[in-house]
């Protein structure tokens, strides 16, 4: 009788085991098709503020600008850990076409830019081709590594 309680224990275990294995591999996919730089983070960058600072929110803007910069609050987060994998995308309000991506995101310096934060993180991105005139665009963040929902939108900008 001994035996056999022992053996149905060692069967309960087993199943108890690979149950908690199971549960442990169903709580960790995430449901993202690409690679998450911060694992643990399971978001797209929402663990900080960021405001659009050059251009800064409300500006009209030539057409053919380039360059646009985020600034973020502090280096704590998961854009300042991997903000290569990030890129802005300035969409029409009008959703007239489809939004514009930058190329990823660069660290950027901006010691006379606009500080919104007590600790400011700056980043750029360049666009390759020009937006449409008579536009209002909204800037968010995106991650290109996941298919999480873009931040935003972080500001607007008038062509």
């Amino acid at each position: 009788m001994l035996a056999l309680e022992s053996r149905a224990l060692g069967v309960m275990r087993a199943l108890l085991g690979a149950g908690a294995l199971l549960a442990m591999t169903a709580c960790g996919g995430g449901g993202s098709s690409g690679t998450n730089p911060v694992p643990n983070y399971g978001y797209c960058g929402n663990d900080t503020q960021y405001q659009l600072a050059r251009p800064q929110s409300g500006a009209t803007i030539p057409t053919g600008s380039q360059s646009f910069e985020i600034v973020a609050n502090g280096n704590n987060n998961q854009i300042f850990q991997s903000y290569q994998n990030f890129q802005l995308v300035l969409v029409p309000q009008n959703n007239s076409s489809a939004g514009v991506q930058t190329s990823n995101l660069v660290q950027s310096s901006d010691p006379r830019g606009f500080q919104p934060f007590g600790s400011d993180y700056y980043y750029s991105g360049q666009l390759q081709s020009n937006l449409r005139s008579g536009q209002t665009y909204n800037v968010f963040l995106n991650s290109n590594s996941s298919n999480c929902t873009p931040i935003g939108p972080l500001g607007q900008l008038y062509t």
